[in-house]
Parts: structure tokens; C-alpha cells; sequence
């Protein structure tokens, strides 16, 4: 919103006054169908690689025994697990189960069996979710790495101006 609002300048200096203000009511009236797209973090390192940007090393798990299996392949001990919940501060957050955090640092297969097996099909509570948590359906099994920098990205599409922003 703020993009298109600072944009209310040029449009005006483009386009007749009078249009520029209809474009804009039409613009920010509500009329417009709102439409959200959001994907899991597995979904979003695929689409990546996809794209032929590198990641960590992954699988998915939706029990603890392939959590273990997924481990194994990764070669590795530098592991993290997070678990597969549409909401942020997941680190931060807790199953009521007792377990704390939904992204857990692990260093053996059979490791990440016992924390996966905790986290598939538990609620996880965080600040986003309030106290009625999200079911958790599956955890990501990747290869722990140390950035030295970390950056959060977002495209949002401009349905006035039909462009991403």
C-alpha cells in the first residue's frame, strides 16, 4: 500500500488529474479480490532450486523414522529440523506436547527421529498462531549451515499497475 501511495504522484503527473484519482479509488477501494500465496519453506527451496539457486541440502519427513532415513542421506551432522507450520517465530515457539521450538539443531539420524517423532502431528504454539497453535503435518530434515548474512525476501504483485513490487 505504501508503494501504491507513493506512487499517487507520478500517476497523477502521467495520466489526466481526474483519471489518476478514479485509478487510484479503484485502486484502494476493497473491491478488489484479495489473494494471499503462501508456501511452506520446503516449497520455497524447491521453487529456488528450481530457479538455480543453491540451498541447503533437504528432505521432508512426515514421521520420525523418515526424518532418520533423511539424515542419513544428507551425510552430515550439522542438521536442523523445522517444522512444516504456515506462521513465524517458529524457533520461539512450543508443541503442546512440551517440546520447545520448532526449529531444533541436531547432530545424529537417530536424534532427528526423536524430535521429529515429537513434532509430526503435534500442535505448535507461537505468536502467530495464538494459543490454539497449527497442526504440524511434516518437518524439514536439512543440512545446518552458517550464514554470515541473512536476508528475507518478498515479491507482493500491484494489481493497480499490474506489476510486482
Amino acid at each position: 500500500m505504501a508503494a501504491l501511495l507513493s506512487r499517487t504522484g507520478i500517476l497523477n503527473e502521467i495520466v489526466n488529474p481526474k483519471v489518476g484519482q478514479k485509478i487510484l479509488a479503484l485502486a484502494t477501494s476493497g473491491s478488489l479480490q484479495k489473494r494471499n500465496l503462501n508456501v511452506q519453506e520446503h516449497v520455497s527451496y524447491t521453487l529456488l532450486n528450481d530457479a538455480g539457486i543453491p540451498t541447503p541440502k533437504f528432505g521432508v519427513a512426515k514421521s520420525g523414522q523418515e526424518a532418520k532415513e533423511i539424515a542419513q542421506k544428507l551425510e552430515t551432522n550439522n542438521l536442523v529440523l523445522k517444522a512444516q507450520v504456515l506462521a513465524g517465530g517458529r524457533g520461539k515457539g512450543h508443541f503442546k506436547n512440551g517440546l520447545k521450538g520448532g526449529v531444533r539443531v541436531v547432530n545424529t539420524p537417530t536424534e532427528a527421529q526423536d524430535i521429529a517423532g515429537k513434532m509430526v502431528n503435534q500442535l505448535l504454539v507461537t505468536k502467530q498462531t495464538g494459543a490454539a497453535g497449527r497442526i504440524c503435518n511434516s518437518v524439514m530434515v536439512a543440512e545446518r549451515k552458517f550464514p554470515r548474512r541473512e536476508f528475507y525476501f518478498a515479491v507482493m504483485m500491484e494489481r493497480a499497475f499490474n506489476v510486482c513490487i
